[in-house]
């Protein structure tokens, strides 16, 4: 720009066009004001460097310069709300899923475990009143295949649960791989655009609400390179590399991870064979219900293990008192429960042989009677005990494993699962329904009926207390977690809420102060538009009347 006459017309000139340019991103940030994802935008601009004056006078202003319009944001504020997010989705998933166990157990109601029990202990009781009323028999028996049907729904439903995560985690894969394929190309547009010095606002706002939406389902990494290249890991593996694309998928499990996990489950993975390493998000607060069996990460394996749990030593308790017991017929040696409505003889022989591994039993009756030589009936069953837990606990071998008494000999067997728990089918007949302790008591006395209502009370039959007391910690310790998910849930939102509110008064658009910046530009590009008529009436002066009075 020169410093001629012309240079005031020049300098108006320089003002209207900044002005008018604006007051174009000023109309574009109202136009944008609802547009998810979108941050305001700004023009910069800068005085034009100056002409010297000769003689030392100083310098001259040459008027105003666009240099760029920029987009508000803040860097660190994206990257914390997107922490945030990935937090957020992680404990949503949790909660999710554990609510829907408490569903499961639907405690209390007239159709929970803990009902089903003690409609179990109340019909024993009413039996050992009246050992021989067939209609008492009849209830003993109905409440029984109550309370196993009970078990096995709570145990199916876990298991179809887990299963049916599998399609939450193709839908969360399909959307992880579709995010990467729109970020790519918008890299792309981006990449191409900016060649020349500029930059792709609009583009990047775009790509930004895609990482926000992407952070939920899993942990995000990204970084622009120093040739404006865009890179995105997660777990530190690359999911977008500029124009370049990594796929997640699903793989079936050809091995259970938990012994009572439901079959077909999916495992996410890179396409290179690669395992997702995902600590937070959506995806990863899946796979930790879904797998987990400890501490912060119980999930359905954990409360069907402890259903297992129950199941196998209530059955085991039951029978062995049953079995020593005698039926109105003089009946002896039937268990009360077994699996598939097995017959008692068919169960022991299938646990003997087959096992639910499909691995004969491994005889242990030394090792657990070891040291009960000269002990009192409660000594020798405390030591017992004792000989079992110790033998099951510094075995890893024998993990969801248990010892069980078959014809007086001690075995290593496979656990009785809470999904094929069922009454004997040998107490069809009432009759076996072994009430006396001694064939001199029938038909008149019920002492078996009596040793087996004790079991309610026995404080030791679990870790937890009796059975009742087991039923009702597993409940409290579903409720606790659910409880304790529900409270990170809530804190997560706040926290993301608070991002959120910082960033978007960043980066939101205000309509105030886009209304008071149209004002400003308009009244500025008004004063320039005033001043390029000054010039234009001096020039005219200068051109056309000037040194006219002696033509």
């Amino acid at each position: 720009m020169g410093t001629g006459g012309f240079l005031g017309l020049s300098i108006s000139l320089s003002g209207l066009f900044a002005n008018q340019r604006s007051l174009g991103v000023v109309s574009h940030n109202i136009a944008n004001a609802n547009t998810p994802g979108y941050s305001r935008q700004v023009m910069n601009t800068q005085a034009y460097r100056p002409s010297v004056l000769p003689g030392g006078m100083g310098t001259l202003g040459n008027g105003v310069d666009v240099t760029a319009v920029k987009q508000i944001r803040d860097l660190y504020l994206d990257k914390k709300y997107r922490v945030s997010n990935s937090e957020l989705g992680e404990w949503q998933a949790k909660t999710g899923v554990l609510q829907q166990i408490e569903s499961i157990f639907n405690e209390p109601s007239d159709t929970s475990l803990s009902k089903l029990l003690d409609n179990y202990y109340s019909a024993l009781q009413s039996l050992s009143e009246n050992p021989e009323d067939l209609t008492s028999r009849t209830l003993v028996r109905q409440t029984t295949i109550s309370l196993t049907e009970g078990i096995e729904s709570v145990a199916d439903n876990l298991k179809a649960l887990q299963s049916d995560l599998n399609f939450q985690f193709q839908a969360d894969v399909v959307a992880v791989n579709n995010y990467a394929n729109q970020i790519a190309r918008l890299n792309k547009i981006i990449y191409e655009s900016e060649l020349e010095g500029g930059t792709a606002n609009d583009v990047r706002d775009q790509r930004n609400l895609i990482v926000d939406k992407l952070s939920e389902l899993v942990p995000v990494d990204y970084e622009d390179d120093s040739q404006g290249r865009f890179h995105l890991y997660i777990g530190g593996h690359s999911l977008v590399s500029h124009y370049n694309v990594s796929k997640l998928e699903l793989t079936k499990r050809d091995n259970l991870v938990n012994d009572v996990d439901a079959a077909g489950l999916y495992d996410v993975q890179w396409d290179d064979g690669n395992r997702l390493n995902a600590k937070t998000g959506e995806i990863a607060g899946l796979l930790s219900v879904r797998d987990g069996v400890s501490g912060e990460e119980k999930g359905v394996p954990y409360y069907l293990n402890r259903l297992n749990d129950f199941v196998d030593t209530f059955a085991d308790t039951m029978n062995n008192i049953h079995e020593g017991g005698y039926g109105l017929n003089s009946s002896t040696g039937y268990y009360m429960y077994t699996m598939n409505n097995m017959t008692t003889s068919e169960f022991k022989n299938y646990l003997l042989t087959q096992g639910l591994n499909k691995g004969p039993a491994v005889d242990v009756t030394s090792s657990i009677l070891t040291g009960t030589t000269g002990l009192d009936e409660s000594e020798k069953n405390a030591k017992i005990k004792a000989n079992i837990d110790k033998l099951l606990s510094n075995n890893p071998n024998y993990s969801n494993k248990s010892v069980k008494l078959i014809d007086d000999k001690y075995y290593i067997t496979d656990r009785i699962s809470a999904t094929d728990l069922t009454i004997s089918a040998d107490l069809e007949d009432l009759d076996n329904l072994a009430a006396a302790s001694d064939p001199s008591e029938i038909p008149g006395q019920a002492s078996n009926i009596l040793d087996m209502i004790a079991t309610r009370y026995d404080m030791d039959m679990y870790n937890w207390g009796a059975p009742e007391d087991f039923i009702n910690s597993l409940v409290s310790n579903l409720g606790v977690d659910t409880q304790q998910a529900e409270n990170k849930l809530e804190n997560q939102k706040t926290m993301l809420n608070e991002y959120d509110t910082y960033r978007s008064s960043m980066m939101d658009v205000s309509l105030d102060e886009e209304m008071s910046n149209m004002i400003k530009f308009q009244t500025a590009y008004n004063a320039n538009a005033r001043m390029i008529n000054v010039f234009d009436e001096m020039l005219d002066l200068i051109v056309n009347r000037l040194g006219t009075s002696g033509r």
